[in-house]
C-alpha cells in the first residue's frame, strides 16, 4: 500500500466567498468607471420620442 499525502482540500466556503468578492469588486468597479468616464447625457438634452400610432 503507497500512502500518497494530498495537499489539503480547499474550504468549499473559502472559495465561494473569496470568487463572491471579487465579483462584487469587479462590478462595483464596473459601475464606478460607468459613472465618472462614461459619457452620460444631461436629463434636459434628453428629448422625448413621439408615440407611433397607426390607424
Amino acid at each position: 500500500m503507497s500512502l500518497k499525502r494530498r495537499g489539503r482540500q480547499p474550504d468549499l466556503f473559502k472559495v465561494l466567498v473569496i470568487a463572491l468578492a471579487v465579483g462584487m469588486t469587479l462590478t462595483l468597479g464596473y459601475q464606478i468607471n460607468l459613472y465618472h468616464l462614461g459619457q452620460i447625457q444631461p436629463m434636459a438634452e434628453r428629448t422625448l420620442v413621439p408615440p407611433i400610432i397607426d390607424g
